[in-house]
């Protein structure tokens, strides 16, 4: 098994932050949610972040032509990389250990 630092993604932080961007650029909620062809309902969980999935946060997203904001805020919270996590867990395998039949009385 292997272990990962699992880093802690506050939901409703981020929703606030999509629904002010939103809301900046002028754009009502049932708007968004056309373009982004998704219901006002998914769109609101969103915004006050009540379980959404990152698909529905995408679409939002591309829909007030915000896409830079996941840049942004990885950059601000220091996610790692997917593929420095793969490549950290292929250093982390250790080599099998033998183990003889003396070592095991």
């Amino acid at each position: 098994m292997y272990y990962y630092e699992v880093m802690h993604i506050d939901e409703k932080k981020i929703g606030e932050t999509i629904r002010r961007l939103r809301i900046r650029k002028g754009l009502p909620l049932e708007d968004v949610a056309a373009r982004a062809n998704l219901s006002p309902i998914s769109v609101r969980a969103l915004e006050l972040g009540r379980g959404s999935t990152l698909s529905t946060m995408l679409k939002v997203l591309k829909a007030i032509d915000e896409t830079g904001f996941i840049v942004d805020w990885m950059e601000k919270s220091n996610v790692v990389s997917p593929l420095q996590v793969l490549r950290n867990s292929r250093k982390l395998k250790a080599e099998p250990k033998r183990v003889s039949r003396t070592t095991l009385k």
